[in-house]
């Protein structure tokens, strides 16, 4: 953004002769090859709010608002309540299907998704528009740049401050979209789009995984069950002297029956202390306890590399790393660590660190868990188990306090282990971790989707996520270079 020396007084005039400079802001498009999103789309459509009345517990038909588009992810992000359950009769009539693009308006001003299948029960609600691209122009280039913080920073330079919930109305319509300037424009344009669907590809495949690793671990309990069945009983007094706690969810029945495969699987379990496992808080990182503090988003020589909860997806990956300088020692992670969010709506999210990056540390929020035979199929287990609990909702009953609760390192003996056979742990392991030779180099557009989807079906998750933020790496080189101006080379990429 650039804040102009001098200002009309024309400008001033049509904003309502404000003095603050944040409403001068303007952004520079080095690259004067450009077409406004409003020249690039046939129309759209807006969705809308029928009110709390048509909310339900349970329905078959939902209401995507504002914060299932992430700046993270290409995809709908499905948690924290993005995805509303309606009334059947109340859902907009905005359908949606695979390939639309949505663009939030409101609140998460400027962040967009993309379907990835016929949703033909889901809508959107007023803050989220579904925009109609012409035919003439290729869609995953164009979703590309909308993703790119280019929109965003052209976005927040046009919307009025000072609103609570900022709206963008239909200024998003004179946002700026970038074409190369070259010869072979038409070739760089098909090598983004492809580069975008690689990503898709890639973000779904993790998801896909996620669901298999779940999913496996479901079946194997569910195949070794003893014949006794699930009867559910008040608790005793007994039953608190032994827990130790009072809170009224880990008796409850709902809590009973979701742990009840666990309790019930023949080959038993174990706790974490008895598979070998120690739980260590992360270091706080407030300034009066650091004494200096620097924070980067690019690695800088002697800077920890900070891996915070907050940054942990909900698959198991980083969706992004930051950096910190201080002179004091702190705690560091190492190759094997299951990284653990504690509290909030990072509860739960964990990693299992298997490249940890040298100089790497966590915040309060973080717990590790760490085995000194550093067994990283155990680890694994252990991390896939536990994000089994909280995909069930356990996490969440077992946890204590408000505003998201906190799973204390105490709480993690009980999350019961179930005693999978070992060749049952590395296959749960494998997929989450199970190396392949690196893709080739040099790919055509039209070589590059099919190369990665093929690799998709034999990768972890690791490095799944490992290939996406390559692609998004490339990602980023190119669109710098059209942004500014300057001549791609496909060949390099």
């Amino acid at each position: 953004m650039v804040v102009p020396a001098t200002i009309q007084s024309g400008a001033m005039a049509a904003n309502n002769w404000s003095f603050s400079a944040g409403m001068y802001q303007t952004v520079e498009m080095p690259n004067p090859n450009c077409r406004l999103v409003s020249e690039l789309i046939d129309g759209y459509q807006i969705g809308s709010d029928p009110g709390s009345v048509s909310y339900m517990r349970v329905s078959p038909a939902y209401l995507i608002r504002t914060k299932a588009l992430q700046d993270h992810t290409c995809l709908l992000s499905p948690k924290g309540g993005s995805f509303v359950p309606l009334n059947p009769r109340a859902l907009p009539d905005v359908v949606l299907k695979k390939g639309d693009i949505l663009l939030a308006k409101d609140s998460n001003v400027g962040a967009c998704s993309i379907v990835t299948e016929d949703m033909p029960n889901h809508s959107i609600s007023g803050g989220i528009v579904r925009l109609i691209p012409r035919a003439d122009v290729d869609r995953h280039y164009l979703f590309a740049f909308l993703k790119h913080p280019i929109l965003k920073t052209q976005l927040f330079s046009m919307v009025p401050r000072g609103a609570t919930i900022a709206h963008a109305k239909t200024l998003w319509l004179n946002c700026k979209i970038p074409f190369p300037a070259q010869p072979d424009a038409e070739n760089v344009i098909r090598y983004v789009s492809a580069l975008s669907r690689a990503i898709i590809e890639k973000e779904l495949a993790i998801r896909r995984r996620n669901q298999e690793i779940d999913d496996t671990i479901e079946k194997e309990m569910a195949s070794k069950q003893s014949p006794e069945t699930f009867v559910y009983s008040e608790p005793s007094s007994h039953d608190i002297r032994v827990l130790g706690r009072l809170d009224a969810a880990i008796y409850s029945s709902d809590y009973k029956e979701k742990i009840w495969p666990v309790l019930n699987y023949t080959k038993g379990y174990e706790t974490p202390s008895s598979a070998g496992f120690t739980v260590t808080p992360g270091p706080s990182l407030e300034i009066k306890l650091l004494g200096t503090r620097l924070d980067s988003d690019v690695q800088r020589p002697g800077f920890y590399t900070l891996l915070i909860p907050a940054n942990i997806s909900e698959w198991g990956t980083m969706s992004r790393i930051a950096w910190l300088g201080t002179k004091k020692k702190l705690a560091l992670l190492r190759k094997g660590d299951v990284l653990i969010g504690e509290a909030g709506f990072q509860k739960g999210r964990s990693i299992v660190l298997i490249d940890a990056p040298e100089f790497a540390t966590t915040n309060a929020h973080g717990l590790y868990l760490r085995r000194e035979d550093e067994d990283i199929v155990e680890s694994i287990y252990f991390r896939c188990i536990f994000n089994w609990y909280r995909s069930q909702g356990l996490i969440d009953l077992m946890a204590v306090g408000g505003s998201g609760g906190h799973f204390s390192p105490e709480y993690f003996e009980f999350v019961l282990i179930p005693k999978f056979p070992r060749t049952m742990r590395e296959k749960i392991a494998r997929l989450y971790h199970c190396p392949a030779v690196d893709i080739a180099t040099g790919l055509r557009a039209d070589q590059l989707v099919e190369a990665h989807a093929e690799r998709n079906s034999n990768l972890g998750i690791w490095e799944l996520d490992t290939d996406l933020q390559k692609l998004r790496a490339s990602m980023a080189d190119i669109q710098h270079a059209i942004i500014h101006g300057q001549s791609v080379k496909i060949d390099a990429y």
